[in-house]
């Protein structure tokens, strides 16, 4: 059985209320366990129960990708924690937030205490003299030290270490298996989808699997858009199986599974400048599973040759 959430005072303070409206969030959706949610949004099942816990404010990135998984309006939340930020700062390395930081109010600072005038005259020339004779010091060593000075590191020719000079640099190590987003895969602006085929149950178009690829890192992965709302609904409950493969060594995959709530998710890396790799998504329920939508084998963004 789940341990009961701790209860909280949404009138306390602020971060007690965000946490509150999170949960709230969390009942009109049905109430999901940490651990479905945490499948959803690629985030550990701790940080998503912490998130909602009232006793500090999430980060930005954990809030958005809890909202993500429950289907709220991303805008919406993203502007409601940076009111909740101002009024209740976090403390946390990649917040942008230091708590603390706005210190006491100007009229509680001591007035300064006055300047004998006469005795300032007097200190005017010592001061004077002390700041020559630490400017001459400083440019007599300045030989020295430029001397003892290690020269600097050769720049690297471009593109040398990695497989494209374009876009920021990877967050984190990328590798087989990586979430793109904690790679700073998904960040890279010259992102894009280089194919996409629709995703079928019972012959009825549910929505499209794309590989998606990014320069920068030299990696793809797959993603799965559902079809716009209107469309024949998937029966629930369902999962969503999302894979990347290697054309040339099939042996080479990377599999994430979530569960189907109608909404946007992506899989997981897999390195692309030397071998194809193509994307699928299958989506599965109780004794049921869609045919495979698939896309071609694409080496970077260069197409190679299409999958059977």
């Amino acid at each position: 059985m789940a341990r009961a959430e701790r209860p909280l005072d949404p009138d306390a303070d602020p971060v007690q209320a965000f946490a509150a409206e999170l949960r709230r969030l969390r009942e009109q959706a049905g109430r999901p366990t940490y651990q479905a949610l945490a499948r959803r949004a690629h985030r550990s099942s701790s940080s998503l129960s912490e998130a909602a816990g009232g006793r500090r404010l999430p980060t930005l990135d954990t809030t958005l990708a809890y909202v993500r998984a429950l289907g709220g309006d991303e805008a919406a939340w993203a502007r409601r924690w940076r009111q909740v930020a101002a009024a209740a700062p976090v403390a946390g390395p990649g917040t942008g937030i230091v708590a603390g930081a706005a210190g006491p109010p100007a009229e509680a600072l001591p007035p300064p205490a006055p300047v004998d005038r006469s005795r300032r005259r007097l200190l005017l020339p010592a001061a004077g003299a002390g700041l020559l004779l630490a400017l001459v010091v400083g440019l007599a060593s300045l030989g020295w030290r430029s001397a003892d000075r290690p020269p600097p590191a050769p720049t690297p020719p471009v593109g040398a270490g990695s497989p494209t000079s374009a876009g920021p640099a990877p967050a984190v190590e990328v590798r087989d298996g990586a979430d793109p987003k904690d790679a700073g895969c998904a960040a890279d602006p010259a992102v894009a989808t280089v194919d996409s085929a629709a995703v079928l149950v019972d012959e009825r178009v549910v929505g499209t699997v794309e590989l998606r690829y990014s320069p920068a890192c030299g990696a793809s992965w797959p993603r799965f858009m559902p079809a716009p709302a209107g469309t024949p609904a998937v029966p629930r409950p369902a999962r969503v199986v999302l894979t990347v493969t290697d054309g040339d060594a099939p042996a080479r995959s990377r599999d994430f599974t979530i569960d189907y709530a109608g909404i946007s998710s992506y899989g997981n890396l897999l390195t692309s400048t030397r071998s194809c790799v193509w994307a699928e998504v299958r989506i599965t329920g109780d004794g049921w599973t869609s045919p495979p939508g698939r896309t071609g084998c694409y080496r970077g963004a260069t197409q190679v040759r299409p999958i059977p």
